[in-house]
């Protein structure tokens, strides 16, 4: 399956789970000024925020809680 990932926006961050699936991504445009966090939901990227720091959307959505869930 190939992944579509959003349009104009660079991937940073992968996260995956202990299996080695993919299950969110951190991107930004090009500018940096903010960063957005998708979640890998039947083979699509859903967004679930934005911010001006990566690690804010870590802690708001327990990525690191549901990676190893």
């Amino acid at each position: 399956m190939e992944l579509k990932y959003p349009k104009g926006e660079h991937v940073w961050v992968g996260y995956y789970n202990r299996s080695g699936d993919l299950l969110f991504i951190i991107t930004s445009k090009e500018t940096r000024d903010w960063y957005f966090l998708y979640q890998l939901v039947d083979g699509a990227f859903k967004k679930l925020g934005k911010a001006r720091d990566p690690s804010e959307l870590v802690g708001k959505y327990n990525v690191e809680q549901m990676i190893r869930a």
